[in-house]
C-alpha cells in the first residue's frame, strides 16, 4: 500500500506486546511486525508473580487507599538509593494509574491489593482466585494481550504480523542520517530482512546467562541461580550498541532474596520466585536456629544482604545445596506462613507452591521446629504461634537487570551525547536509568506498560512524519 508505514518490535513480552497493541491503536496506516525469539510471547514477563504497581488507581479508590504518586515517585528514587532518573521515574509514577487502568480496560482484572518490600502504600495490584485456584498475574497479562493481538493479527487488515522462532542479528543503519532502516533475522536457520521507518527494541535482561554481561559487568553474582529464562542474553543491548547506543548502570544487577529451593533438585541453576508478595501477606524468614533476622518488607537488596549474612552460619543445615552451605552466595534461610498469613496470600496461590513440592505444611509449632529442625523455643521467639504453617526454603537469585540502553521518557534510545538515534525506541529490561540500583518490587510489570505504550505512540508518530515527508 503507497504510503504505509513500517513499524517492527523485537521482542514480545509485555513491553513488546504493549508496544506493539499501542502502535496499532495510533494508526491503521502502519504495518507493525513483532519478533519473538522463543516459541511463544512472553517472555520473563509471563512468570511475573506479585503484581503491578499504581498509584491513585480506582482499584485503590474502590478500598479506600488513600495514595499518591509523589509518594509512589519517592518510594521509587529511595529504592534506587539516588541513582534513578528523576525524569524517568515522574514518567513511570505519573503514567501508573492510566497503565493499570488499560490492562483493567482489556479484561485483566486487577482488583486485589498489597503492600511489597519498599512501598509506603499498598499499591500493587493482582488478580483475585477463580475458582479456588490462582490466577498468576504474569500470565494472565500476557494472555490477555496475546489474544488481542491475535484479533488483530487474523482480522485480515494485514496490519500485523507476529513472526516467532525469530533471532534479530542485526539492526539495519540508513544509508545518511544516523538512523534505522530494518532488521537482519533469522528463522528456521534462513537469514531474513525487514525495512521499517521506526524499531522498537524490548528484548528484556540478561540475567539468564552467567556469562557475557553478567559474568562482564557483575561477576561477583554470576554464580547464583537465577530465576529468568535461558532467552534472556542481553540481545538488544548488544544490538542497539553495535548502533551506537549508550549503555548505562550495567553493575546493577538485582539479585531477588527469595527464590524457592525444591528440596529433592536443590542444585537447579533456575528457581521459582518466591512472590514478593508471600512476605507481603506476612511471611517470615528465619535462619537456621529459628530467628527472625530482617525487616520483610525493606528493599530487595536489604533482604538480600541479610540473607547472605544471617543465613550462612556454619550449622547451616544443608536443605539447599548438595554441598552445603559455605556462606556468602550460597546461604539460605526458611519462609513461614501462618495459616492467617496464607489466607491473606491466597490459598489457591499457596497451593500452587504445594503441588510444586516448594512449600509443605505443618501442624503447629512442635511439627514446624522439627521440620525445620530448630529448637522450638527460639522459634517461639520470631514466629507467631498458630495451628497451621506453611514453610519453604528459599535462597537469593539473580533476578532483574537494572541496567540497559540508555533512553528517554519518550523511550528514544541515546547515544553516549545524549542525542537520540533516529527511529530507534526501547522499552522494558533491555533499557537502564530508570531503577537505578534496585528496582521496586511492582515496577517492572508497570515500566513495560509505561515505555512499552510511549514507544508504541512515539515510533507511530516519528512513522507518519517519516512517511508523510516521502509522500
Amino acid at each position: 500500500m503507497a504510503g504505509r508505514g513500517s513499524i517492527v518490535v523485537i521482542g514480545g513480552g509485555l513491553a513488546g506486546m504493549s508496544a506493539a497493541l499501542e502502535a496499532l491503536h495510533q494508526t491503521r496506516n502502519t504495518v507493525v511486525t513483532l519478533l519473538e525469539k522463543e516459541t511463544r510471547l512472553g517472555g520473563n514477563s509471563a512468570k511475573a508473580s506479585s503484581g503491578i504497581n499504581g498509584a491513585e488507581t480506582r482499584t485503590q479508590a474502590a478500598q479506600g487507599i488513600k495514595d499518591s504518586i509523589e509518594a509512589f515517585a519517592q518510594d521509587t528514587i529511595a529504592s534506587g538509593r539516588g541513582r534513578s532518573s528523576e525524569i524517568l521515574v515522574d514518567k513511570l509514577t505519573q503514567d501508573s494509574a492510566q497503565s493499570v487502568a488499560w490492562l483493567q480496560d482489556l479484561g485483566v482484572d486487577l482488583s486485589i491489593l498489597a503492600r511489597l518490600g519498599g512501598h509506603s502504600k499498598a499499591r500493587t495490584h493482582r488478580l483475585p482466585e477463580a475458582n479456588g485456584r490462582a490466577q498468576p498475574v504474569g500470565w494472565s497479562i500476557i494472555s490477555t494481550l496475546n489474544n488481542h493481538l491475535n484479533k488483530i493479527g487474523s482480522d485480515g487488515s494485514g496490519r500485523l504480523r507476529i513472526e516467532t522462532n525469530a533471532q534479530a542479528t542485526a539492526l539495519l543503519a540508513e544509508a545518511a542520517g544516523g538512523g534505522v532502516s530494518g532488521v537482519e533475522f533469522l528463522v528456521n536457520g534462513k537469514m531474513r530482512r525487514v525495512q521499517a521507518n521506526a524499531l522498537i527494541l524490548a528484548t528484556g535482561g540478561f540475567a539468564g546467562a552467567h556469562t557475557g554481561f553478567l559474568n562482564k559487568y557483575a561477576p561477583q553474582i554470576a554464580g547464583l541461580a537465577t530465576t529468568n529464562g535461558p532467552f534472556a542474553t542481553g540481545d538488544g543491548l548488544k544490538l542497539g550498541a553495535a548502533l551506537g547506543a549508550d549503555l548505562v548502570d550495567m553493575d546493577q544487577v538485582q539479585v531477588h532474596p527469595t527464590g524457592f529451593v525444591r528440596p529433592d533438585d536443590v542444585d537447579n541453576p533456575t528457581k521459582i520466585l518466591a512472590a514478593e508478595a508471600l512476605r507481603g501477606a506476612g511471611g517470615v524468614l528465619v535462619n537456621a536456629r529459628g530467628m527472625r533476622f530482617v525487616d520483610e518488607l525493606d528493599t530487595r537488596d536489604r533482604v538480600t544482604a541479610a540473607i547472605l549474612n544471617n543465613c550462612s552460619a556454619p550449622d547451616t543445615h544443608a536443605f539447599h545445596s548438595s554441598t552445603g552451605t559455605k556462606g556468602g552466595p550460597d546461604a539460605a534461610a526458611f519462609l513461614v506462613l501462618t495459616q492467617e498469613a496464607a489466607d491473606r496470600f491466597g490459598r489457591g496461590a499457596l497451593a500452587f507452591y504445594e503441588r510444586m513440592e516448594l512449600m509443605s505444611q505443618a501442624a503447629g509449632m512442635g511439627e514446624l521446629s522439627k521440620a525445620l529442625r530448630v529448637n522450638e523455643a527460639e522459634l517461639q521467639q520470631s514466629i507467631p504461634m498458630a495451628n497451621v504453617y506453611f514453610w519453604g526454603i528459599v535462597t537469593p537469585v539473580t533476578h532483574y537487570c537494572m541496567g540497559g540502553l540508555r533512553f528517554d521518557a519518550k523511550a528514544r534510545v541515546l547515544q553516549a551525547s545524549g542525542q537520540p538515534i533516529r527511529g530507534l525506541f526501547a522499552a522494558g529490561e533491555v533499557t537502564g536509568g530508570l531503577h537505578g540500583a534496585n528496582r521496586l518490587a511492582g515496577n517492572s510489570l508497570l515500566e513495560c506498560v509505561v515505555f512499552g505504550r510511549e514507544a508504541g505512540r512515539q515510533a507511530s508518530a516519528f512513522v507518519s512524519t517519516v512517511v508523510d515527508s516521502d509522500l
